[in-house]
């Protein structure tokens, strides 16, 4: 239904997580750029468990062209910097891109500022509170999306 995409994911533990969501949701997981793991990482697997063979699991290591060759009307970048743009406003159809950045960076500032408004956030009531872990943000992001088209 949806693309789920992690641009250069950095602890196996949250794609292995992430992995295991989009396997139980059947959207696609797409690795963008060069993740600080490998692929076939024990961690990555076993945070995935035994669903492995239920994910669309996609890796585009050229992060660049992959940027470039998406259609950014159908792409949706979240990201903490994006203040006042809840992901609640998003109004997805199925094939979309949702992208979430690196664990300790998050996206390209660059891509941020060449798309503002694709950038969408997940409100935190606490400002001292900078991020939510990554795993967490996909699932709270995209089973939302899920719900608005009844899971279908």
């Amino acid at each position: 239904m949806f693309n789920v995409v992690l641009v250069e994911p950095e602890i196996p533990q949250n794609t292995g997580n992430i992995a295991r969501l989009c396997a139980a949701a059947e959207m696609q997981l797409i690795i963008a750029g060069k993740p600080s793991f490998v692929l076939h990482d024990s961690h990555l697997k076993r945070a995935g468990l035994d669903y492995w063979e239920y994910v669309r699991l996609k890796h585009e290591p050229d992060l660049a062209a992959f940027l470039a060759g998406l259609d950014m009307t159908r792409t949706y970048l979240l990201t903490t910097k994006a203040k006042g743009r809840p992901y609640t406003l998003i109004h997805p159809q199925p094939g979309d891109f949702f992208l979430f950045g690196r664990e300790t960076g998050g996206l390209p500032q660059r891509l941020l500022e060449d798309y503002p408004a694709a950038c969408y956030t997940i409100p935190m009531k606490n400002p001292q509170v900078r991020s939510l872990n990554l795993a967490t943000s996909v699932g709270i992001v995209m089973y939302h999306m899920l719900a608005l088209h009844n899971f279908g």
